[in-house]
């Protein structure tokens, strides 16, 4: 950080430190402690760096008074914290000194009064507002390409296996005060489809009308770079359509999987080997649509050299419904030499998987339920949503956690305990526990009566 900016801070959790530091009489802090899943989770983001690239996100203004990783690091814990609004962003993280040195403010910032009343605050939203108003699509492309590196480097065993997967998203905005105009724009998202979850990995915003291929293709050449070899294969809507741009995936050894359009002389050709007398179609499960008769699903696969703009070895798959009064193709492909129908037909489901995650963000994180905003504001709130939707399933795999899950955490618990300080450590401990290690060493105590009392009146707001 600037060397005229205050440092920020995350205190470790040690019990045992922290305990043997209150026999001596020593004691640094005693506040109170919002529960919940944030302190493991905010040590984890320090344990892996993560931090670091909230620090460096691209800053444009002249005057740096409050460091750009604050806002960054707040903005991550919004929908963490199911906070719907940005005006109710102050109301909950700036709620506690517990809080607030998770999120990094440090104890001087505590101590000089930010907690005391509603007024006093490390920053307001309109600074946080103003700050990502600046920003620019290639900032949060950029940033984002830093946080993937870091995230290859400390989980290397998380990206060994999984399928890729593309597509995207249209999010908007209201009409707001001051002749604020709507927004509507564009993200297009390559995740990992790993556990049963797609995790988000990499994006890039665009307007509305922003070809998709335009974006994927800008996408996929980033993650190329940063992954190499662990991307293997890639599952691709037809909005991606691009032969020359998929041969030359190919060619880097990424196989693609796509759905072929309807005009196409591929689509054509693969239904006219369909027709053929020897070949064979395999049934497979219906599909979950809301037609009243569920139809009868078969598919089948031939190579197919048709497809000129794409030199690369093509398989494709043809998939028939069959209604009561109607017969419906879809028609997949591949870049592989060789592939059975029900491996291009399963790859192929696996990318709707992609629109699930869309729907949970949707409906969970409230990604498509943003208030008025600038650009840049908007963006920013859609970006660190997806960075806080990955960061939370990388933790739940580091933890092995039984409820993971793609929800947000739930939210704070009522506090109960004592988040207690001595040097960098802190504990979690009910007020019965802190009163009998004081008893049981009450000359210590004694001894260090200045000390402790500074301490305490840090959990009453007040200064000594």
């Amino acid at each position: 950080m600037l060397a005229d900016q205050q440092p920020w801070q995350i205190f470790w959790e040690n019990r045992a430190a922290v305990v043997e530091a209150l026999k001596r009489g020593h004691c640094d802090g005693i506040l109170p402690a919002a529960r919940g899943f944030f302190d493991h989770f905010a040590q984890f983001l320090d344990e892996h760096n993560i931090l670091l690239h909230l620090e460096d996100f691209p800053d444009k203004r002249q005057r740096r008074s409050i460091p750009a990783f604050f806002f960054c690091h707040s903005l991550l814990y919004k929908p963490l914290l199911q906070i719907e609004r940005l005006n109710h962003l102050p109301d909950v993280l700036f709620r506690s000194p517990q809080m607030m040195r998770q999120l990094g403010f440090n104890a001087r910032q505590i101590e000089a009064g930010f907690y005391e009343n509603a007024n006093q605050k490390p920053f307001d939203i309109e600074a946080l507002c103003d700050f990502f108003a600046t920003t620019t699509d290639a900032d949060y492309f950029t940033h984002q390409q830093r946080v993937l590196n870091q995230m290859v480097v400390e989980w290397e065993e998380v990206w060994a296996a999984g399928t890729w997967v593309m597509d995207s998203m249209i999010f908007a905005t209201a009409p707001g005060a001051h002749a604020l105009a709507a927004g509507r724009y564009k993200v297009c998202v390559l995740a990992l489809w790993r556990d049963d979850v797609v995790w988000p990995v990499l994006w890039q915003f665009g307007d509305e009308h922003t070809s998709d291929h335009t974006l994927g293709q800008s996408v996929v050449a980033a993650a190329v770079e940063i992954l190499g070899e662990r991307m293997k294969h890639v599952l691709i809507d037809r909005g991606f359509l691009d032969g020359e741009w998929i041969a030359g995936l190919s060619e880097r050894g990424v196989r693609v999987t796509v759905g072929l359009k309807e005009n196409m002389d591929a689509f054509a050709d693969l239904l006219g080997l369909s027709r053929l007398p020897e070949v064979v179609w395999e049934e497979v499960e219906p599909p979950q649509n809301h037609a009243p008769v569920k139809p009868k699903r078969e598919v089948m696969a031939d190579t197919l050299a048709s497809w000129e703009s794409c030199q690369a070895p093509l398989y494709g798959c043809l998939i028939r419904d069959t209604y009561p009064t109607e017969v419906v193709y879809q028609a997949r492909v591949t870049t592989a030499a060789h592939a059975t129908a029900t491996e291009i037909y399963q790859d192929s489901a696996e990318r709707w998987d992609i629109e699930e995650l869309f729907m949970t963000l949707t409906r969970y994180w409230h990604m498509d339920d943003l208030p008025p905003s600038r650009r840049g504001v908007a963006l920013a709130q859609v970006h660190f949503g997806l960075l806080a939707f990955t960061l939370l399933q990388l933790f739940y795999h580091q933890q092995a956690a039984p409820e993971a899950g793609v929800s947000p955490p739930p939210r704070l618990m009522p506090e109960r305990e004592m988040a207690v300080y001595a040097g960098p450590y802190f504990a979690l401990l009910r007020p019965s526990e802190l009163m009998e290690i004081i008893f049981d060493n009450l000359q210590a105590w004694q001894a260090n009566e200045p000390q402790w009392r500074k301490a305490l009146r840090m959990c009453e707001g007040s200064s000594p």
